[in-house]
């Protein structure tokens, strides 16, 4: 029974469930209608909470928005069922239908209960903010020097080391929106997985600071405390695995902890950068403490028009806007700010605003509305320097106009007590390049990387000059301008400072009453005008005087000896006669007679014994200097007397002995700079001890040197010494001349007698401050540093820049072996020539010493056969490595070395074969040039340059090879792929040459090496950089071009020249063609045998496949250039059929080309919709334009839109322009020329228009021109009447004696203008 039991249970149980779905489905369906109901209104229950959230800028969880999907799809579904259920309700349900109805009613149920107990602990949250604006909504324009920065700036994050980068750069040059455009890169890149950024400005809100921060971090401060909101940004920082915070704006101190922004040890803890932007150098690297900086420069005039081209538009493509839109981009001065100002407020407008714009931005009307932003922006940073000294000097600076120099701005700076506890001018110079330093730092100057370089943009300058006329009033001519009218008298009574800065000015008041004046600059082009006796008397005063051009005979106007306050004088390039009224100046500090013509310095002047600095200059007819004048200046600190002849001897009455004017010097005990110039060695000051006082000097001594102007303004070296000792050899050993070697930075040896090394004979403590050493014609020398030992060895030359040797006959190496330590470790360029006795320039133990080697020239060296010594032996017993790597050499220069075999010994490769024949290779394995950018070759008997295997020419950018006649050709192409850089390219006189490049299997065919087999050449392009390509003089080159060439081969090449090479036949064979899509400007000259230009033989475009536009090729060039090209039949070998278009063309000439005949085929002048100049002289052209074309409608319709000028010169073959109907439209055409074209009967069988054309001219002077109709009428009656000449002079032929019948050539000429060609 309990078996049975167990049985009916276990069966009982499933039917019951399966028989409760039949029972109960009413109840079922009933629930689900029910419960379908409840989870809809839960649903819009919760959907209201998230669109609340969505309101307050909040993002949904993605678990509610899947909620939202699945009760969506869960309600559906139960309707769907409902629907389906009340359809089917009609009747009775079978009992299946019904069983499984119900189970589906009852599982929708379970599922919709299921969603029902669903709950959230939040719906939505609060994302961080993201640089998710793209470029283009920003209107941000890519530059390129901005692109080079933002990848210089991301690369600098690679480094681990480097946290914290600065960008600074002056008011409005777009700092912002370049970290702007990086913020979103770095983001998008992924390099960053938060960005956030906050603007600090002038008046830093600490507070406000951290609040952008936490905004882009999406953090909410729930603390009450500074102090502990600033913990918790620090910490939020710290969640971030990579995070960039921009601090844009800084423009002081910023306590980045109190902010919450780690910093520093706490920074370095966790994987946080920073980029801070200022517009001050010295806000960054004293208060930031960054680890690279990056200067912001204003922009190249191509890219501010292309930035004023793309933010214009549509509105600037207008041609009668677009000249007026460049000149407006161009005096923008680079600004970002200014030009996104000015062309946002132009769009849209017509011609006469653009012009009225570029009135005002060319005037720097700074109260417009185009330069009120920029000049807030730098009245800005004028009212943040650090100090009234530097603010006063900005302002000085923009007073003086755009001459300003240093020299200037010195004196104007000394008189004016600019600069306070400055005791001496070489203080005052050094506050002065301080000065400049900080102005440079702050972005008001450009920085120039010269000291003496003072470089101001123009709206800065003009924005200091309207500060400046606010606080101290100022006039100002330009130089080379006119002053027509003088200023008001009431401006002139309240002017500081009067710059005339060698303008042109037609007369000179009476007095010029200027009772304030403290600065008064009158330079005047010309040496006409006078000044007037009493121009000084109203400026009482003033303290600093400069006239320059002016005409001072016979003396100086009395009224400047009223000026007691006057502590500079200038008297430049001044008519001189009596200037003793000068002497009466006692407070005089500073007299400039700088290329004055004055013949003789007054006595009086010794009575001036304030004076710190005196100019004599280039005076060259000065010659005498009364005696004991410059030793009464006792206060004299500075001393310039180069290129006059004072120095070598002061005369003085009958009967007293001659001295030299140098000896007075030993009196001058302040003097601490000296220029000087003295042919004879006899004069010169001996065992002076005040030349070791000196701090700067340029001295000359002896025969040969010139002291031109490059040497007068030389600012390079503060310290020059050139010294030709000629027979006097004794001078070398005076100690005043060797106290100046020693501190020499720049020495000039030459005719040194009985030298032969440089540095034990010349100088005991090894010219350690040394940078250029030049000698010359020294036919004793045998070395720089010879074997002599001595107690200063190891230091040797340790700052030597530059080591120049000219002619030095005698001269067997630089320096023996071994090297002194520190020798020549900043030696950065090295010149050679002539020294025929050194069979090596570097020993290998010396070019270990040359790592920072950058420049080599080595030319007219008889002997020389390697540059690179070998290894000495005992070195390579020692285990040392013979090969060498000048990892900083840029440009390597060899030039007429006859015996040149090597740059090193045979290398390594080579030495393993010794039973082949090697042929002279330049470059081998032993030395690596990995970063030579310049490379020049000029006569050099070797047979090979290279071979594939080197690989470290990849930064070859120019390269020359001229003159060499051993070789057979240049690169393989394994080694032209390798030279994915090379810009420029010139082959020259290589007479053995045939081709350029050969394929790596035919290497063999020049030379006995093998090779391993290259990977396929079609992979990578050759020269896809090159820009230049000059080929010349190459008698035997037949081919230019490789047989194939891949996608960006010569993809960049722009210019190319092809000059006196007799055996090519053709320039551009057709694979070529589609490569050079930059070529702009093709010279082709003196090429006997060529016979067409551009060879399209096999090119398949899309008229060719039935497609007219799709496919054709469009050829960049914009200026063609040929002649003396005697074979030369065709530009084209065969008409291009339309398949080729030349739109860009814009200047075409073709001189002595006898057997051309026609210029273009129909289908490419149909296209030249810019070409501009014509000029075709002295050739074989029958017409222009050819006319056999098949297929063509008998009349088209050509416009020349831009042709501006036509000259047809000696063509005496030429019959028309085009002999076809067509019609000819010339709407610029102003300027004709038709000189000895005596079958040109028309110009042209069509219609005809050139509505401008006024003239045509009949000689190449411009002397003889005609018009009478239009230009086809005017061409044949100059035709018809030329034959009227023709057949007269014909028929004097028929005279029985023509010898006797003499007409005067005064006779035709008259005839030939006076009665054919009256203008």
């Amino acid at each position: 029974m309990d078996t049975i039991a167990s049985v009916a249970s276990k069966v009982a149980t499933p039917l019951m469930k399966h028989l409760t779905y039949v029972l109960l489905y009413s109840t079922y369906v009933n629930d689900l209608e029910s419960e379908i109901q409840r989870l809809q209104h839960e649903e819009k229950e919760v959907r209201h909470t998230v669109e609340a959230a969505k309101r307050s800028g909040e993002e949904i969880e993605d678990t509610v928005l899947d909620w939202f999907g699945r009760v969506r799809a869960a309600v559906e579904e139960g309707q769907v069922f409902l629907r389906g259920e009340e359809r089917e309700r009609v009747g009775c349900l079978d009992v299946y239908s019904r069983y499984t109805k119900s189970q589906r009613a009852k599982n929708l149920v379970d599922l919709v209960r299921e969603m029902r107990r669903e709950t959230f602990v939040r719906v939505s949250y609060r994302r961080a903010l993201r640089c998710n604006v793209s470029p283009a909504a920003r209107e941000y324009v890519e530059l390129e020097s901005r692109t080079v920065m933002i990848k210089g700036i991301m690369q600098a994050w690679e480094d681990v080391k480097c946290d914290i980068v600065g960008l600074y750069g002056m008011a409005g040059v777009g700092k912002t929106a370049l970290v702007k455009e990086l913020a979103w890169q770095v983001e998008k890149n992924g390099l960053f997985d938060a960005v956030v950024m906050a603007t600090v400005s002038s008046t830093p809100d600490v507070g406000m600071i951290r609040a952008e921060i936490a905004d882009g971090l999406g953090l909410k401060f729930d603390e009450l405390t500074e102090l502990g909101r600033a913990s918790r940004l620090r910490q939020r920082i710290r969640q971030e695995e990579r995070i960039l915070v921009i601090l844009d704006d800084v423009w002081g101190k910023l306590e980045l902890t109190q902010i919450g922004v780690p910093f520093g040890e706490d920074q370095r803890g966790c994987k946080c950068k920073l980029l801070v932007t200022s517009r001050d150098l010295n806000v960054l690297n004293t208060y930031i403490g960054v680890d690279k900086v990056y200067r912001v420069e204003v922009l190249s005039e191509d890219e501010s028009w292309g930035l004023f081209e793309k933010r214009g538009g549509d509105a600037i493509k207008d041609p009668s806007v677009q000249p007026v839109a460049e000149k407006v981009a161009k005096n923008c001065g680079g600004l970002p700010l200014l030009i996104v100002t000015v062309v946002e407020a132009l769009k849209n407008q017509d011609l006469y605003a653009w012009k009225d714009a570029l009135e005002q931005v060319t005037t720097y009307e700074l109260e417009g509305c185009f330069y009120s932003p920029v000049r807030s922006a730098i009245e800005k940073s004028y009212e943040h320097l650090e100090n009234q000294e530097l603010k006063t000097f900005f302002l000085l600076l923009g007073s003086m106009g755009i001459s300003c120099t240093t020299r200037d701005l010195l004196v104007f700076g000394w008189c004016l007590g600019l600069h306070n506890h400055v005791d001496t001018l070489a203080d005052g110079r050094n506050r002065l390049y301080k000065l400049i330093d900080n102005l440079r730092v702050a972005c008001l100057l450009l920085d120039e990387g010269q000291r003496d370089s003072l470089v101001v943009l123009d709206v800065v300058r003009h924005v200091a000059a309207y500060i400046s006329s606010r606080v101290k009033p100022f006039f100002t001519v330009h130089r080379n301008k006119e002053l027509k009218v003088w200023p008001r008298m009431d401006l002139l009574r309240t002017c500081h400072h009067i710059f005339l800065d060698w303008c042109y000015i037609r007369e000179l008041p009476e007095v010029l009453e200027c009772p304030k004046l403290k600065i008064l600059q009158l330079n005047i082009q010309g040496n006409s005008l006078k000044v007037p006796d009493d121009f000084f008397v109203q400026m009482k005063e003033l303290k600093v005087l400069s006239l320059g051009g002016l005409n001072c005979n016979p003396s100086l106007p009395p009224s400047l000896a009223l000026l007691t306050n006057l502590q500079a004088l200038y008297l430049c390039k001044c008519v001189l006669e009596d200037i003793s009224i000068v002497g009466k100046l006692t407070g005089l500090e500073i007299l400039n007679l700088e290329k004055s013509e004055l013949r003789e310095l007054p006595a009086v002047i010794g009575g001036l014994s304030n004076l710190r600095l005196l100019d004599l200059t280039d005076c060259s007819p000065l010659e005498v200097i009364p005696r004991n004048v410059i030793l009464s200046l006792t206060s004299l600190e500075e001393l310039y007397m180069g290129n006059s002849n004072v120095q070598e001897e002061v005369k003085e009455g009958k009967g007293q002995s001659n001295d030299s004017s140098l000896s007075e010097l030993r009196n001058l005990h302040q003097l601490t700079t000296l220029n000087v110039q003295t042919e004879d060695t006899s004069v010169f000051p001996r065992d002076f001890l005040g030349f070791g006082r000196l701090e700067n000097y340029k001295i000359l001594i002896g025969d040969g040197w010139k002291w031109s102007e490059v040497e007068s303004g030389n600012y390079q070296t503060s310290r020059l010494l050139k010294l030709n000792s000629g027979p006097d050899a004794s001078i070398l050993m005076d100690y005043g001349i060797r106290m100046l070697m020693n501190k020499a930075e720049e020495l000039y040896l030459a005719e040194l007698k009985g030298v032969r090394e440089v540095l034990y004979e010349l100088n005991d403590e090894g010219f350690s401050r040394l940078k250029h050493l030049n000698i010359l014609n020294c036919a004793e020398m045998e070395s720089i540093i010879g074997s002599t030992e001595w107690a200063y060895h190891d230091h040797a030359f340790p700052n030597l820049e530059s080591l120049t040797l000219h002619n030095l006959s005698n001269m067997e190496r630089i320096c023996s072996d071994p090297i002194p330590a520190q020798a020549f470790t900043k030696l950065q360029v090295i010149k050679v020539k002539g020294c025929d006795r050194m069979e090596f320039l570097f020993s290998h133990t010396m070019v270990k010493h040359l790592s920072g080697l950058v420049e080599v020239e080595i030319s007219e060296c008889k002997f020389m056969m390697i540059i690179i010594a070998e290894q000495r032996q005992k070195d390579a017993d020692a285990g040392q490595t013979d090969k060498i790597r000048l990892t900083n050499l840029r440009s390597l220069t060899l030039e007429c070395l006859p015996s040149l075999v090597s740059l090193s010994p045979e290398s390594s490769i080579e030495a393993t074969d010794s039973s082949n024949i090697c042929p002279s290779q330049l470059f081998n394995d032993k030395v690596e040039l990995p970063n030579l950018e310049t490379l020049k070759l000029y006569s050099i008997n070797i047979q090979k340059i290279w071979n594939h295997q080197l690989s470290y020419f990849e930064n070859l950018s120019s390269l020359t090879v001229d003159g060499c006649q051993r070789l057979t050709y240049l690169f393989s192409y394994s080694m032209a792929r390798k030279l994915i850089k090379l810009e420029h390219l010139l082959i020259s006189s290589c007479k053995s040459m045939e081709q350029i490049l050969v394929s790596d299997e035919n290497l063999g065919n020049h030379h006995h090496l093998q090779f391993r087999k290259s990977a396929p050449t079609e992979l990578v392009p050759i020269f896809p950089n090159l820009e230049t390509f000059v080929i010349s003089h190459m008698d035997n080159l037949k081919s230019i071009w490789p047989n194939q060439l891949t996608e960006k081969s010569f993809y960049k090449l722009k210019r190319m020249e092809i000059t006196s090479c007799n055996n090519i036949l053709n320039v551009f064979p057709s694979h070529v063609l589609d490569k050079l899509q930059s070529l702009e400007s093709l010279n082709i000259w003196n090429c006997m045998a060529l016979e067409a230009v551009y060879e399209i033989d096999g090119i398949i475009t899309g008229t060719e496949q039935g497609d007219s536009n799709q496919g054709r090729l469009d050829i960049p060039l914009r200026n063609l250039s040929l002649g003396n090209l005697p074979n030369l039949k065709h530009l084209w070998n065969k008409d291009p059929q339309g398949n080729i278009r030349l739109q860009n063309l814009f200047t075409v000439k073709a001189a002595k080309c006898p057997n051309l005949k026609h210029v273009f085929p129909l289908s490419l002048a149909k296209d030249l919709l810019h070409l501009q100049f014509l000029e075709i002289s002295d050739c074989g052209v029958e017409e222009i334009i050819e006319n056999e074309q098949r297929g063509v409608e008998a009349s088209l319709g050509l416009v020349f839109p831009r042709l501006v000028s036509i000259k047809f010169l000696n063509l005496p073959e030429l019959r028309c322009f085009c002999s076809g109907n067509h019609n000819f439209r010339f709407p610029l055409l102003n300027k004709l020329y038709a000189v000895e074209c005596p079958v040109m009967e028309t110009f042209s069988h069509g219609i005809l228009r050139a509505s401008i054309l006024r003239k045509i001219y009949l000689t190449q002077e411009d002397d003889q021109c005609y018009l009478e109709g239009d230009l086809n009428t005017t061409i044949r009656k100059i035709f018809d009447r030329e034959a009227d000449i023709a057949n007269s002079l014909l028929h004097l032929h028929q005279f029985n004696d023509v010898r006797s019948c003499l007409i005067p050539l005064k006779i035709l000429d008259d005839f030939h203008k006076d009665k054919w060609y009256g203008s």
